[in-house]
């Protein structure tokens, strides 16, 4: 007997190494030329410039509580999902990595781990080594099924002359590190939830909730695809065992679910919940427009799927699999044939319908072997040699898109010779950072701006984090509008400095602002290459303003909150009230992140103006230590209130809030009781 075990785990691990070695060894190939590639990306348009830019943010300022140079200023937490910048900083700490090339480095390994993974997941769900074996070089090897059913996804491949992995040029060519680094971790938690499913053990329930934990802390759409199959398993699972045992399937779910938010809950608090998942508003107006019919469709589809998989499917793994791929599969296809968006951003989510297809075929070639197999081994052999054969043509496939691969990973843009490089540079030897003055520029001057300064802008590198309501209408009312009388007001109400304008002579790639002649009566401050900096007029360009009190607070004639950002009057009106209601000055002085000085004088019925977000987190003490009221104001920016008339002397900073606390406070609780719940030996009984 112990043999007999001695001689299964053997053959475990080696099955391991070597569909570990195996599929390593052909992603290696592909991207081996990425990860050893340059302190650069390969486009220029990759939106991996903002991950980079983050995880300089935390190597420059640390963990702070504010990021003042983005979308008018936000909490820092919401900046994105925080593993792979947190790993890029890591890696430029403890080795000097420089960070781009930290950047290539991890996600080369991930795309090299992420086959590796769905191998095991492959292996759990058709308890066979081949099915395993087939998905991880099938999702190495395959183009994606898209390819036939869009011409944008067609031509949008690295080379016209072959059918490359999908998931290779959205990694190298636009940048989805951190959905790319995702994919490792998702197959994983769907291999130990089945696990715990069928066995009940306290490691594989912590396994699946630390491994669904870290998909969602590498990417929003990686942890939405980690739900959906956990949701599969879940539903397969709840179709093939009897009904006295569903409760125990439902109760193992929400276990997983509440272990793995409870581990997150440091990064997934409220504000951040509800600030990044903002987006999905859509599939939510979605479901309750399917009200009452629709869902009444989908029950009675959820029926016919359970009756399938109890009466005629009747596996656990291919249900599983089968289910998956259908959702993610309709979500795609539906999106690229409609424009509708069942999940948000639903085009990104076919390199998990394509591993979820790669894992379909595995787990069905898996299955039929080992049933076959329990009739005559001749059946199991046989069909595991033919799988062989596949797996090796699949290898041979990809052989001439190696060489293609490689070109196109050592590619390095020279960012230093670039004109983002050029306005970056100018822009921070002109701008004054220690007032706060911002600067309005568009498209991927924008992105790469705060990669190479800490000049504050109007926009950002990842729309999710901004939490200033006229934010984004601020911006397309800039990049878009034809009143030059609006431009100014809104320059002026977010303090911009001063204006880039692309003009179609521009390098810049996008281009996106329109209507030019809006600027030209502000002064040129420089002008090269198609691209036009103007100087705004401001009477006082300092981010901290003594402002007239009266009008904010006079519900009749004051300040009032535009309806749109081409609101005219509104917007005039708060513009000439920043401008124009007070005539004393102040100077704003940027201690860190989290921490100014404001000094100066105010008059009688004035307040202080400061053009940042308002947020609860923030604190104002005079210099006698006095806390200062704090209200909001009509365009979401925030007013001091100064109880006398004088010289001034603020001290403001930005603290953590109570739902960044009580998410610290409950991922530390999560593990307390973990460990508290192993060492009392605590365990479920056995489902099946």
């Amino acid at each position: 007997m112990q043999l007999n075990k001695l001689t299964k785990t053997i053959a475990s691990a080696l099955g391991v190494l070597i569909g570990a070695v195996i599929i390593g060894f052909v992603n290696f190939q592909i991207i081996s030329t990425w990860m050893n590639g340059g302190n650069g990306p390969a486009n220029v348009g990759s939106i991996e410039v903002s991950y980079v830019s983050m995880a300089r943010f935390l190597g420059d300022f640390g963990f702070r509580s504010w990021a003042p140079f983005w979308y008018l200023g936000f909490p820092y937490h919401l900046f994105y999902t925080p593993f792979l910048p947190y790993l890029i900083f890591l890696l430029n700490k403890i080795i000097s990595m420089p960070l781009w090339e930290g950047y290539r480095f991890l996600t080369g390994l991930s795309y090299i781990l992420a086959p590796i993974s769905l191998f095991f997941l492959g292996w759990t769900l058709s308890k066979r080594f081949i099915g395993g074996l087939l998905s991880g070089i099938l999702y190495s090897v395959a183009p994606t099924i898209f390819y036939f059913f869009d011409k944008g996804v067609l031509g949008d491949r690295i080379s016209a002359q072959f059918f490359d992995p999908r998931r290779f040029t959205i990694l190298v060519r636009w940048g989805e590190g951190p959905h790319t680094l995702s994919l490792v971790f998702l197959p994983l938690a769907g291999v130990f939830f089945a696990r715990y499913l069928r066995k009940s053990r306290f490691m594989d329930l912590t396994l699946a909730s630390f491994f669904l934990g870290l998909t969602a802390l590498s990417n929003a759409l990686g942890m939405f695809a980690a739900l959906l199959l956990t949701g599969s398993i879940f539903f397969a699972r709840s179709a093939v065992v009897r009904t006295k045992d569903l409760f125990k399937v439902l109760l193992s779910l929400i276990l997983v679910l509440v272990l793995a938010l409870g581990l997150i809950s440091l990064w997934y608090n409220f504000s951040f919940i509800k600030n990044f998942f903002g987006e999905g508003q859509g599939t939510a107006s979605i479901l309750i427009a399917l009200f009452p019919w629709g869902w009444v469709a989908i029950l009675l589809g959820a029926g016919i799927f359970h009756i399938v998989f109890k009466k005629v499917i009747r596996d656990f793994g291919i249900a599983s699999s089968l289910l998956w791929f259908l959702i993610l599969f309709c979500v795609v296809l539906t999106y690229y044939k409609t424009g509708v968006e069942l999940l948000p951003q639903a085009l990104r989510y076919n390199t998990e319908a394509d591993m979820a297809l790669s894992l379909l075929i595995g787990v069905l070639v898996g299955v039929i072997a080992r049933k076959l197999g329990q009739k005559h081994i001749a059946f199991e052999i046989f069909i595991t040699v033919i799988t062989f054969i596949t797996i090796i043509l699949g290898i041979v496939y990809i052989q001439p898109f190696i060489p293609i691969a490689s070109k196109a990973g050592e590619a390095v843009v020279d960012l230093g010779k670039g004109s983002e490089y050029k306005i970056a540079k100018w822009l921070d030897g002109h701008v004054d950072q220690k007032k706060g003055e911002r600067v309005f520029i568009p498209g991927n001057y924008g992105f790469y701006l705060n990669f190479f300064t800490n000049v504050w802008q109007v926009r950002g590198g990842l729309f999710q984090a901004a939490t200033h309501p006229w934010q984004n209408h601020i911006h397309f009312q800039l990049a878009n509008g034809k009143d030059p009388e609006l431009v100014l007001a809104w320059l002026t109400i977010v303090n911009v400095k001063y204006a880039v304008v692309t003009t179609p002579a521009s390098m810049e790639l996008y281009k996106e602002t329109k209507n030019l002649e809006r600027f030209e009566t502000f002064p040129i401050s420089l002008e090269q290459s198609g691209d036009v900096i103007y100087e705004v007029p401001l009477k006082r360009s300092s981010l901290a303003k003594p402002v007239n009190l009266k009008l904010l607070a006079s519900p009749a004639g004051g300040l009032k909150s535009p309806k749109r950002a081409d609101d005219k009057a509104p917007i005039l009106a708060y513009a000439d009230w920043v401008e124009n209601s007070s005539l004393n000055e102040t100077t704003f002085e940027v201690v860190n992140n989290d921490n100014y000085k404001i000094k100066g004088s105010v008059a009688s019925g004035e307040g202080i103006l400061v053009q940042m977000t308002a947020d609860p987190g923030w604190q104002a003490k005079d210099q006698y230590g006095n806390k200062l009221q704090i209200q909001k104001d009509p365009l979401g920016f925030f007013v001091i209130n100064t109880p006398r008339p004088g010289d001034i002397s603020i001290s403001l900073k930005r603290g953590r809030t109570w739902d960044e606390w009580l998410g610290y406070i409950l991922t530390l609780i999560t593990i307390i009781g973990m460990v508290l719940w192993k060492t009392k030996h605590h365990q479920f009984k056995p489902q099946n």
